[in-house]
């Protein structure tokens, strides 16, 4: 059983982790929930600082409520565990979120011709492998290692395999 000042560094420090991962999700819906798109000007600065304070205070909010959580499990490797598996989760999304958010239409050779379109196939497939392979493999480490965690080290509840 480890002390109660290392399991509240090791929950404040994915908390942190986990609030900052989160901020890639939460940055692209508050954007779209404070209409950054549409605005220009003194207008666009003032819900750009409004946004950009709601975003901090959602994601720190995400990362106390996993501190909060994480503490009350009493198995260290659970918790290690969950962790992970919630980093792990907040980097997959963070993925998700930026191929979700690419734009489709620079890939049409309609509306560029055909060399703007090989382009952007080019510039995509250089992002994939720069961005999106390290993120996909090091999202799906964090989640399958702490499943693998979670599963080995059942609760205080759980009966044991004989």
């Amino acid at each position: 059983m480890p002390s109660a000042l290392t399991k509240w560094l090791t929950s404040i420090a994915f908390g942190l982790l986990v609030a900052w991962a989160s901020g890639g999700v939460v940055n692209p819906v508050m954007q779209q929930a404070f209409g950054l798109a549409d605005l220009t000007g003194l207008a666009y600065m003032a819900a750009l600082d409004r946004m950009l304070i709601a975003t901090g205070i959602v994601s720190l909010l995400i990362g106390v409520a996993l501190v909060a959580a994480l503490v009350r499990i009493p198995n260290f490797r659970r918790l290690i565990g969950w962790g992970c598996a919630m980093l792990g989760l907040a980097v997959l999304l963070n993925l998700l979120g930026a191929l979700l958010a690419m734009e489709p239409g620079i890939f049409n050779p309609a509306t560029g011709g055909k060399q703007a379109a090989n382009d952007a196939y080019t510039a995509l497939f250089f992002w994939v492998l720069i961005f999106g392979l390290p993120y996909l493999g090091a999202g799906l480490a964090l989640t399958i290692g702490g499943w693998v965690l979670i599963r080995r080290n059942p609760g205080p509840g759980a009966a044991r395999p004989a």
